[in-house]
């Protein structure tokens, strides 16, 4: 598209989405990859119809996750509308991976050969809104002398390239020795080694940017769980695994010293 052109119209909505803003809780939970949404400037990518429902455009169940979390805890959810073959937004901005060429081997022709212009586009209409809604967000809890727990939520293939994942949790993290450890050590006493630190993925600052950035480095507790998608294929299936997150998520807060509100549960998905 012409580098001068936006990439979202008026009609369309902000990147980023913020429910229960207020919420009572400790706990804050963030959603980066949970929308696939397209705008109509951008058409299809130039993906074929049959790829836009595959797990590289968003994580799939993570939404419908997070919002049966946040329901539970009253805790306020941040989330990311668009999919994250415009921009990850949680990748830094200059990493090599922030507008993906590919997803799990499958080419993305709209993302190839991109100007700076258009690279500079997606990180001011996409990337740019959702950090500030973050920061402000956190900043806001910070006026209200809110403890803050941070916690992000995605989900992974069962099958990536070919190789099979047995683990169903995973606890991510990068400088975190409080909320993190504690996490994993609840998910393990309940799963074994079905929960494992830093698996699928190593979290490092080369590849991510929510919780290095906006959790740990403002000194926060700070955790990315990651599900595996094929456990959140139903509603039921859903509402077991907030469940069983919920209260994981209690023990490793109490463990800290920090005292979570809603302690009987919360809506029903």
């Amino acid at each position: 598209m012409p580098d001068n052109l936006a990439i979202l119209s008026a009609s369309e909505p902000s990147p980023f989405g913020l429910e229960n803003e207020l919420g009572t809780s400790p706990f804050v939970i963030v959603c980066e990859h949970a929308g696939a949404g397209l705008p109509k400037s951008l058409g299809t990518l130039g993906l074929d119809k049959e790829h836009l429902a595959r797990h590289f455009m968003w994580d799939i169940g993570a939404l419908d996750l997070a919002r049966g979390i946040a329901q539970r805890l009253d805790a306020p959810l941040a989330n990311q509308r668009y999919s994250r073959m415009i921009c990850d937004c949680n990748r830094h901005w200059e990493a090599e991976t922030f507008i993906p060429t590919h997803g799990e081997g499958i080419p993305v022709p709209a993302n190839v050969n991109l100007t700076l212009a258009e690279r500079s586009r997606r990180r001011a209409e996409i990337w740019q809104p959702f950090q500030d809604g973050v920061e402000n967000m956190l900043n806001a809890r910070d006026v209200r002398n809110q403890r803050t727990l941070f916690v992000t939520i995605h989900s992974f293939t069962p099958v990536f390239f070919g190789k099979e994942r047995d683990v169903e949790y995973g606890v991510l993290f990068d400088r975190d020795t409080t909320l993190s450890p504690a996490l994993l050590k609840a998910l393990q006493a309940r799963h074994g080694d079905k929960a494992l630190p830093n698996e699928p993925y190593d979290m490092n600052r080369d590849s991510d940017y929510t919780v290095p950035i906006h959790g740990e480095d403002r000194g926060l507790d700070s955790v990315e769980i990651e599900v595996r998608n094929d456990l959140l294929t139903t509603q039921e299936q859903i509402e077991a695994r907030a469940e069983d997150l919920v209260y994981a998520l209690r023990e490793a807060a109490e463990s800290l010293g920090v005292t979570t509100d809603n302690q009987e549960g919360g809506a029903a998905l």
